[in-house]
């Protein structure tokens, strides 16, 4: 998706907001169009080695299942699926930050907005019918004031009421010892080629909050 269609996608006639969301993803776009610019290969370990800049600020992991199953789809019909998914995330995103911070995440994004980065797995497995596309999330920047329980209970509302998504969700603080091998084990799929495993449209990263340059 090119910065036109984000700004026509996510204006909604509200300009400032509109800049403000482009502000918040010009780093992202920035890392691939210099990617590109340096004729550089974007692999599984550039994208990691982007993502791992944010590490220190996860306070909380979350898997979120769909209702879409691969079981024996076409590659047409998980396409479909994976949009699908994406525009529901977008869905549950934009109310879980109401839900956290009320306007203050449309007005100051930068800085009233929790740290969101999503990676969508399970669109290359089709020979399990148990299997669904599901989401890791990884939040920082939460209110200290609210325990995991009230954060499980927050994006429940979002993704299940709200976007209409699957009631099976987990969600956990990260172990010390696990915190560094959290994205590389969301972005596993890129090691096998699926690079689109990174949702990095719905991917928010409040910089003034984590006083990131």
């Amino acid at each position: 998706m090119g910065i036109v269609n984000v700004l026509s996608k996510t204006s909604f006639g509200q300009p400032e907001f509109a800049t403000k969301y482009l502000i918040n993803h010009l780093k992202i776009y920035g890392f691939i169009w210099y990617s590109i610019n340096n004729c550089m290969r974007i692999t599984g370990q550039t994208i990691r080695d982007f993502l791992d800049k944010q590490n220190q600020h996860i306070t909380h992991y979350v898997v979120a299942q769909t209702h879409f199953h691969t079981y024996h789809k076409e590659s047409w019909e998980i396409e479909r699926m994976s949009r699908d998914a994406i525009k529901d995330l977008r869905h549950a995103r934009n109310c879980f930050n109401k839900e956290l911070y009320g306007n203050g995440a449309k007005r100051k994004p930068l800085t009233y907005q929790p740290l969101l980065i999503p990676t969508l797995e399970g669109t290359k497995n089709t020979s399990k019918p148990e299997l669904t596309i599901h989401y890791n999330i990884y939040l920082g920047n939460i209110p200290t004031v609210l325990t995991t329980n009230d954060i499980k209970t927050l994006w429940t509302y979002c993704w299940v009421e709200k976007a209409h998504q699957k009631d099976d969700i987990y969600i956990t603080e990260p172990l010390a010892n696990t915190q560094s091998h959290l994205l590389h084990y969301g972005t596993k799929e890129t090691q096998f080629g699926n690079l689109s495993c990174w949702d990095f449209e719905n991917t928010q990263i409040p910089y003034n909050a984590l006083n990131i340059d």
